[in-house]
């Protein structure tokens, strides 16, 4: 009854595991481009982010904004970019359309011919490009286009101004038109507007003290130096309990059976159970840890492969575990077929410890282990056949002995 009860409770644990690995795989990058290159069109909505919720003053630090809007991006499956706004622009939007929005949303791949750099007007810039300096456009990796499409939390402070809406070919080209004759507006008054915020972008810009690469590449430093100690560390938690659970705990299990001699069998069950709770809590870990992994020789597979095989290898381990709970209640052949899972929950273990060290000497270029660990598991597993064979050699001799014993005695009777 009560493996029965627990079947349910460890597969619910398994798969609440595999959902936190892969959920926390979902995480998305961007690249920034030099401010004033974007192109003239959006058509993922777009939002006003204020400084706190209900507020009508904008979030005038960039990168606060940035923050917000990426909150949006990563909200909707497929944005592909977004584009913040300073606040220079905005009472001229607010003007013209009568609202303003500081953050805007990009789903599909836009023509070239829509796209404006703001740093080619020169002294007699168009309408386009002078409202095109005012935003910053930030583009979603490659990678991250790939990987994720599950809706992140999106920001509190951001609330929607216009809807995301599908562009048709005839509108594609109509606005392209429009570009082409560099976005005549034929309202003065706007163009004016435009033209001030323009020069007040473009003061803002040339005052910062680093261009956008060289911002990008301290933030990127930051982040590194803020979780690198982090990661390192969670990678060594994670390596240091499987190779516990598959160097020490998992051969228990599997051998202990021919040694009764020295682990009584009421250790079985706390033996599995060991290993499955540092089995979950290694797999629990890599959730955490996975994101900071490179590839190995340039094989993009390593990674997934020690993935799966280690949400398998925590799938056999849970059977082994639930098949040591009253092991008397069960028939020769469900008793073999338990310890055959545990044979085989050993090998993926070597498989996983392997490569997870490989997988942690290429991310951190450091010594690789993994030889060390094959060396140690061939040293245990000939110390077990060794130990077997003794143990055979010796009930042998005793049987032997016993038998002449019990053959004189016979005679003499």
């Amino acid at each position: 009854m009560k493996s029965n009860f627990m079947l349910p409770v460890v597969a619910a644990v398994v798969a609440l595991a595999a959902a936190a690995v892969a959920n926390d795989d979902c995480t998305s990058s961007y690249t920034q481009l030099p401010h004033g290159q974007t192109p003239y069109e959006n058509d993922g909505g777009c939002f006003f982010c204020a400084k706190f919720k209900g507020s009508s003053f904008p979030i005038s630090d960039l990168g606060d904004l940035s923050d917000n809007c990426k909150q949006m991006c990563d909200n909707d499956p497929d944005c592909s970019a977004y584009t913040i706004a300073r606040s220079a622009s905005l009472h001229a939007h607010e003007y013209y359309w009568g609202s303003a929005a500081n953050c805007c949303l990009e789903r599909e791949e836009y023509p070239p011919e829509t796209y404006i750099d703001a740093q080619n007007g020169g002294d007699e810039p168009n309408t386009c490009e002078k409202e095109s300096m005012c935003w910053t456009r930030y583009e979603k990796d490659e990678e991250s286009l790939s990987k994720c499409d599950k809706k992140q939390k999106k920001s509190k402070l951001c609330k929607p101004i216009w809807k995301a809406r599908k562009f048709s070919n005839k509108r594609k080209k109509k606005h392209m038109k429009f570009i082409k004759n560099g976005c005549d507006y034929n309202d003065e008054k706007f163009e004016s507007m435009l033209d001030e915020a323009y020069q007040q972008c473009k003061a803002e810009i040339e005052d910062e003290p680093q261009q956008p690469e060289l911002v990008q590449q301290k933030a990127q430093q930051a982040t590194f130096e803020n979780t690198g100690v982090y990661q390192r560390s969670a990678w060594v938690a994670h390596g240091v309990f499987g190779a516990i659970a598959f160097g020490i705990l998992a051969p228990l299990s599997a051998f202990s059976p021919s040694f009764p001699t020295l682990i009584p069998a009421e250790a079985h069950t706390a033996i599995h159970v060991s290993t499955f709770v540092l089995a979950l809590v290694t797999v629990v870990i890599a959730g955490k840890t996975k994101k900071g992994l490179v590839d190995i020789n340039g094989d993009t597979n390593a990674k997934e492969t020690h993935q799966i095989v280690g949400l398998a290898l925590l799938l056999l381990v849970c059977l082994q575990t639930l098949g040591s709970i009253h092991p008397e209640d069960k028939s020769a052949l469900t008793n073999k077929l338990i310890t055959g899972a545990g044979l085989i929950a050993l090998g993926f273990g070597v498989y996983e410890v392997t490569s997870g060290c490989a997988l942690f000497a290429a991310t951190y270029d450091t010594v690789y282990w993994g030889q060390v660990y094959l060396g140690y598991m061939f040293w245990l597993i000939v110390m077990v056949v060794g130990g077997k064979l003794a143990m055979k050699y010796r009930w042998g001799k005793t049987r032997t002995k016993y038998t002449q014993v019990h053959t004189k005695a016979f005679e003499l009777t």
